[in-house]
């Protein structure tokens, strides 16, 4: 089994007005592949009340770094209160959504994601050592990386969602 290392733990990001869902899941999508990341949808799940949604959503794009090492973000989106308002803007008509966004963003380490160095106790130990002792300077420098592509997605999602103010 591949080993996780938590380098960033839940970084919120709190959001309340209008907002286009579809144009949401778009620049995630698109500030991810930027960085190099593929996408991956862990779950979806949408609950429809009488006057109004809950939504939520896990997303969990991942970036292959080595043979042995890569890199995972987890993105849970949690919109509550989500209804369709139609909004007049230099006297056009456009829909947009509008509810409480709160998502918090995880940033992992994952080192023998492909389960290649478990199949034996004598490989197991000598991924250890390595991994201590002579590795460790490489995935300092990917921590680093990590860290600064969970920001960037995170502060052009803030910029984004800010778009839609009025």
């Amino acid at each position: 089994m591949s080993e996780k290392k938590i380098v960033i733990d839940g970084l919120e990001l709190h959001y309340e007005g209008l907002f286009d869902l579809d144009e949401l899941l778009s620049a995630i999508d698109k500030y991810s592949k930027e960085r190099g990341y593929s996408k991956s949808e862990k779950r979806r799940h949408e609950t429809i009340k009488p006057e109004s949604k809950q939504f939520s959503m896990e997303l969990r794009p991942a970036k292959v770094k080595t043979e042995y090492y890569s890199l995972m973000l987890k993105i849970r989106i949690n919109i509550t209160n989500l209804k369709e308002v139609e909004v007049k803007k230099d006297k056009v008509k456009t829909k947009l959504n509008k509810g409480d966004i709160t998502m918090l963003f995880d940033a992992w380490a994952v080192t023998d994601y492909r389960n290649r160095w478990e199949n034996k106790p004598l490989y197991y130990f000598l991924m250890t050592v390595v991994d201590k002792f002579i590795y460790k300077f490489h995935s300092d420098k990917f921590h680093g990386e990590l860290i600064e592509d969970t920001q960037y997605i995170y502060q052009n999602i803030k910029a984004h969602l800010n778009l839609h103010r009025f």
